[in-house]
Formats: structure tokens, sequence, C-alpha cells
């Protein structure tokens, strides 16, 4: 009896050494793993010129057990593709996440008041004033039609005149803005404005002059 007792005493602690060791091992295992990356400060990224709208950040993380983790964080609110968006790791109280957390910025794009309207004039019947997301085309022609096309995206209108000229173009470069491009046809000229990614466009008459408005 005394020797069934002491077999089974060793057993006890046998098993009762191997599971905390083992625990131990492990846990220091994912600590070496975690301490070869280096802290996070920030990370820069941009979006597609199709993006429009910040839907939410989804945020993994690699907990001390070595599981990965995901904390999602929803913002929709509308957004200029052109922006750069940071990331940034920062002490203190953040909207988004509890107190220490990540933080989402906006570095938006810097013009200056000499870029803000440009105007663009050629020969006597056609003249072009832009700002911001839209162009107005001062003209008294008539539009024939106006569509899209891609690769580059570009504003096709066509406007009836019997006219005779070389193709005229201009360097407009204020994004949305790359350029315009004036063309002779037969019976009519067409402009075609360059844009810097993909957009829709509205087009309507006003007062006699066109404006067209992307978004």
């Amino acid at each position: 009896m005394k020797f069934l007792q002491l077999i089974f005493l060793m057993s006890v602690l046998c098993f009762s050494r191997d599971n905390p060791f083992a625990s131990v091992e492990n846990i220091s295992k994912f600590t070496k793993i975690a301490s070869k990356n280096n802290n996070f400060k920030q990370k820069d990224f941009n979006l597609p010129d199709s993006a429009r709208v910040l839907k939410k950040v989804e945020v993994y993380y690699q907990n001390l057990n070595g599981s990965v983790s995901k904390q999602l964080v929803n913002i929709d609110k509308k957004i200029d593709w052109h922006d750069t968006f940071i990331i940034t790791y920062k002490n203190g109280k953040i909207k988004t996440l509890p107190k220490r957390g990540i933080a989402v910025k906006i570095k938006k794009q810097e013009l200056t008041k000499k870029d803000t309207i440009r105007t663009f004039s050629f020969k006597d019947f056609i003249s072009f004033k832009v700002g911001g997301k839209s162009i107005k085309i001062f003209t008294k022609d008539s539009k024939i039609r106006d569509f899209l096309v891609d690769n580059p995206y570009k504003i096709v209108i066509d406007f009836k005149r019997d006219a005779n000229f070389l193709t005229k173009s201009f360097k407009v470069n204020m994004p949305p803005f790359v350029s315009i491009v004036l063309g002779n046809h037969d019976k009519y000229y067409r402009v075609a404005i360059e844009l810097d990614g993909q957009y829709i466009y509205d087009l309507k008459k006003e007062k006699g002059d066109y404006i067209i408005t992307l978004r």
C-alpha cells in the first residue's frame, strides 16, 4: 500500500513540474519574437483615385501569446484621394481608440492662392475658368455631345462651329485637372479635358455658359 502511494505521489510531482515549465517556455518564446520588432512610430499610405469615402480602419495586432486579433474603427467620412493618410502612435486620449492607440491623420495637399483659379482663352470663341473641382466654359457655341473616356481619364465635349485651326493644348496642372486640348473637326471642334484620376462629372448650362463639376 505504501509502495502504491509513493508511485502516485511521484507521478503528481512529475506532472506538476512539467506543465508550469512548458508554459513559461512558450511565453518566453513569444516574447522573444515580439522583441525582434522595432517600436511602431508612423506609417504613411495613399488610396487609389477611385476612393471617395473612408469607411473604416481595421487594425491587426499580435497578442502576448502569439495569436493575432483585430480591432475595427468605423469612420464613414468623405475623403480626397490626393491626400496622404498617416497612421501614428501617440500617448494620451484619441477619439477612435483607447488612451494608447492608433491615430489616423491626413496630410492635405497644399495649394497657393495663385493656383486656386486659372483662366485660359482660345481665339475669340471659347475660354475656361478653372478652380477647385469645377471648370466654367465661356462660349456661344452649342454643345453637340459630351462623354467620358479612360486611360487616361478625359471629359470630351464637342461644340458646333465651322472653324479652321491647329490643335491647341493648355497645361492646367491644377488637380484634378491636368490639361485642356482643343482639336478641329469637320463643322465642330472638340475639347478634351484630361483628369488626374477617376471621377464622375456633372455638366450643366447656366446663363449661356457650361459648368463642369467633378465628384
